[in-house]
């Protein structure tokens, strides 16, 4: 059974009355979220997405319209915050200015009636943990924002009862270092505990390679979620993959004509990843009106062989060479239809293009290859498997 279950979750955030000039505020609709005991999951998308509403939802800051939380078998859906095992760390950090690090790490501990040395033996193991020893009489609010941040989360971290640490982009305060070495004692508090993290990003890479699962987010509702994986090899919707792929991700529209996918003119075949050809039998039951996308990475389009066949001939507008990867980026000639290939500096190809000054590479026509096994296909925004 799912140590986190959530079921059929609708929540509205309030804000102030259009006739006070608020706007709607953000909302959730229809979430579904299962998590294992010691999984540690990053929820990202886009600004507005709902990210901060779910984990706020979730520590007991919003009473939900309709659906269910339950949390290590134990429906909390209508607890108040301070009868849930949870604990939620925001962005800024929250910290009590006045009192010391070791008075805000004990804070939770107060109402345990803990002898004096079991409360200082536990202050010191977490501040040992965080980093935090040589300040532990310093008052809090003396601190720079990424140690005070520190001390906010291992405030929550202190607590045995906890059962869900909810860190609402709570990591963008610490550099990508910091953030590694943070999630590592997030780790080592979990072997000895029965608990679940969510981190929300904005979509920091280092971030997001940090949680073993993703929840991805668009407009209050769940685009898709499972293993890091799964979003790579297998987006759901064309929204999905171009928030992963970024700059190195080429879209490319596409037509079906006589059972062959064409881009260009040029027909992506051969070869024929397994399922094309089940693909392209759906097509034909779609409307003439749906769009039909091929989404590729810039590592799966190679630099054409002079007389290769299947090629694509792009117009060069500029080169990124980081030292090991070449990335070229450039348009379909008479579109603006971008597109990107990615080859290793040491290649031949490659040589040819870095001897070649900035000005000399813009305009330069190319021809790629697609490396059709590694193709997606969307029609209407949603994958066709």
């Amino acid at each position: 059974m799912a140590f986190l279950r959530v079921s059929s979750l609708d929540v509205s955030a309030s804000r102030r009355p259009a006739w006070l000039g608020g706007r709607p505020g953000p909302s959730l609709t229809d979430i579904d979220l299962m998590l294992e005991e010691g999984s540690l999951c990053t929820v990202f998308g886009p600004a507005g997405a709902g990210k901060s509403l779910l984990l706020q939802t979730l520590a007991g800051l919003h009473r939900p319209r309709r659906g269910q939380v339950v949390l290590d078998g134990v429906d909390v859906t209508r607890l108040p915050v301070g009868r849930r095992r949870t604990a939620l760390v925001p962005a800024v950090p929250v910290v009590y200015p006045a009192l010391t690090v070791e008075e805000n790490l004990a804070w939770p501990l107060r109402r345990q009636r803990l002898s004096p040395e079991q409360l200082r033996r536990q202050v010191t193991e977490m501040a040992s943990l965080l980093g935090v020893l040589d300040v532990l009489h310093v008052r809090a609010g003396q601190l720079a924002p990424a140690t005070a941040q520190r001390v906010a989360i291992g405030r929550a971290l202190i607590r045995e009862d906890l059962g869900l640490l909810l860190l609402d982009d709570a990591l963008q305060v610490l550099d990508a270092e910091g953030r590694r070495r943070m999630v590592g004692c997030l780790r080592q508090v979990q072997r000895s505990r029965r608990m679940c993290i969510l981190i929300s990003t904005r979509g920091q890479p280092d971030v997001m390679g940090l949680g073993d699962e993703w929840l991805m987010l668009d407009q209050g509702r769940i685009l898709q979620q499972g293993r890091p994986a799964e979003f790579v090899q297998y987006p759901r919707t064309m929204a999905v993959a171009s928030r992963l792929g970024g700059s190195g991700l080429n879209v490319l529209p596409c037509r079906s004509d006589g059972g062959v996918a064409h881009f260009a003119g040029v027909p992506l075949l051969p070869p024929s990843p397994p399922q094309l050809d089940l693909w392209l039998a759906e097509l034909q039951g779609q409307s003439p009106k749906s769009s039909i996308e091929m989404a590729i990475r810039a590592e799966h389009v190679v630099l054409g062989r002079p007389g290769q066949e299947g090629c694509i001939e792009a117009l060069l507008t500029h080169v990124e060479d980081d030292g090991t990867w070449m990335q070229l980026h450039g348009v379909l000639p008479g579109t603006e239809i971008p597109l990107c290939a990615r080859v290793l500096v040491d290649t031949p190809a490659a040589y040819d293009l870095a001897v070649l000054s900035g000005s000399a590479v813009a305009g330069r026509r190319e021809k790629l290859q697609i490396i059709n096994r590694h193709s997606l296909f969307f029609v209407d925004g949603r994958l066709v498997q």
